[in-house]
């Protein structure tokens, strides 16, 4: 008998599928209350670290949520209070924040004296995922081609620093294809559910939902004049442009290793080959799974148009006739081996074939001949604006050496300096004045070594730029050396 997990590759696979997240993360989806967990986990990613997450949770604020969430609704209460084994309601909220702490779901850090709560990168990705499939929320993909065409057309200006956007690219190249193949899923799932209901009449009230769910929200986005699809050419052709130009892949490596897509030059060019490659092998075989939702579409109206003409023909005397059919055919005293004419409305009259029976094929549109690719000039003017507008932005940047250098120039051989004596010409000064206010919140070990900020909140100091409360800044070590040093 072998064990799943005594070979070095076996391990490696488990690794790779189980080792990102937390291994006890699902353990309170099976305690009791997994579905007032469930509720509450998402509760808490929507209302702390969704859309609105812009400044850190503190732990009281959290557990605060909770309490409310609880005290609302009366089954949670009911429900936690039998999970945690705690008569005393008022610790209540503080066991399940524990739990789903301890669990993986949170993860507790101290800023101070102040503990904070925050999500791990791959929990985060997990509640994302969860958080839309209980929304349910709609991929509609034209807007994601489009601006994927965009995307790739620009990779070409300067692959070395956009080669990040073919890594995105790529990504969306696969979600294309990913809900390609949930369209014939749901094509699928309702030819199933179609083709197993006995009654008529529920068949075609399940085609209409069928229309309404599927073709009118997809398939209308496929089959229009001005679909997406239509952008699939284009993109075909500039991704073969790249895989031809050396330069431009070797670019491309360049920029993966340098934004950290990958360890070494070697695997770099292996990955933007292997990304090149995918997002052409996706957009080359759209065409097929195409084909494949016509054919399920085709298929499902054969069924529905057979059902409805087996409705038009059936009322409900059917059963009636057809008992006095078996009848008759029961008292005829002949050999089986001979024809029975028996006269009855239910037979089918004879039909002939005629013009009318043959099927029309349906004319598919001519696919565009490529056209090469123009690149259009970039004017002189933009590019020394962006580049005049980098400048800019980088002297307005307060580091902490900036901030440093601009104390030492006001405080000359002084010990200390009053804010309102600094000297102020510049809006780059005034935003290192800014910066020296705040010196304590930098979290910069050399600036909080060689000086230190005493505030006034008595006093406030008004410049021709800005006004603030009154500090002053103090020397402590005149000798540290600076950073250019």
């Amino acid at each position: 008998m072998q064990s799943g997990g005594t070979g070095e590759n076996g391990q490696e696979k488990r690794d790779a599928l189980f080792g990102h997240l937390p291994p006890s993360l699902f353990g309170v989806l099976s305690s009791p209350a997994r579905r007032d967990y469930a509720r509450l986990i998402l509760w808490v990613y929507r209302a702390f670290f969704g859309e609105n997450y812009a400044d850190q949770v503190r732990k009281d604020d959290l557990v605060a949520f909770i309490a409310t969430q609880i005290d609302r609704l009366s089954d949670i209460a009911e429900d936690f209070s039998s999970d945690a084994a705690n008569a005393d309601a008022s610790q209540n909220p503080h066991n399940v924040y524990l739990r789903l702490k301890q669990a993986g779901w949170l993860v507790e850090h101290s800023r101070g004296y102040v503990q904070m709560v925050d999500l791990d990168a791959s929990v985060s990705m997990l509640l994302e995922t969860l958080s839309a499939i209980e929304e349910g929320e709609a991929v509609h993909f034209g807007g994601t081609i489009a601006a994927l065409e965009s995307v790739i057309e620009r990779l070409g200006d300067n692959p070395l620093d956009k080669a990040s956007s073919l890594a995105d690219a790529a990504l969306r190249a696969r979600r294309f294809q990913q809900h390609l193949s949930a369209i014939i899923g749901n094509l699928r799932a309702h030819e199933q559910r179609i083709v197993s209901d006995p009654q008529p009449t529920r068949i075609l009230a399940s085609f209409f939902h069928f229309v309404e769910d599927v073709l009118i929200s997809d398939y209308r986005v496929i089959k229009t004049t001005n679909n997406p699809f239509r952008h699939r050419n284009r993109i075909i052709q500039m991704i073969s442009d790249y895989e031809h130009d050396p330069a431009v892949v070797t670019a491309f490596a360049q920029g993966y290793v340098a934004q950290g897509l990958a360890g070494s030059h070697e695997a770099a060019l292996s990955k933007v080959r292997q990304h090149l490659a995918q997002v052409k092998r996706i957009f080359d075989a759209a065409e097929e799974r195409l084909d494949d939702i016509d054919a399920f579409r085709s298929r499902l109206e054969q069924r529905i148009a057979r059902t409805v003409s087996y409705m038009n023909e059936v009322d409900g005397s059917s059963l009636l006739r057809v008992t006095h059919l078996l009848r008759d055919v029961a008292a005829v005293p002949c050999d089986w081996e001979e024809p029975v004419e028996v006269p009855s409305e239910l037979t089918d009259p004879v039909r002939h074939w005629g013009p009318e029976s043959l099927a029309s094929p349906t004319m598919r549109r001519p696919i565009a001949a490529p056209s090469p690719v123009r690149r259009a000039e970039v004017d002189p003017a933009l590019i020394a604006y962006d580049q005049s507008q980098k400048v800019y932005l980088l002297q307005l940047a307060v580091t902490p050496q900036k901030i440093a250098d601009y104390i030492e120039r006001n405080l000359g051989a002084r010990e200390g300096l009053d804010a309102g004596q600094f000297r102020i010409d510049s809006p780059e000064q005034a935003l290192l004045l800014q910066g020296a206010r705040q010196l304590d919140m930098f979290g910069n070990k050399e600036l909080l070594r060689r000086f230190r900020v005493v505030h006034d909140p008595g006093r406030v100091v008004e410049t021709d730029w800005s006004a603030f409360s009154a500090f002053r800044i103090e020397r402590i070590s005149p000798d540290y050396p600076s950073a250019e040093q």
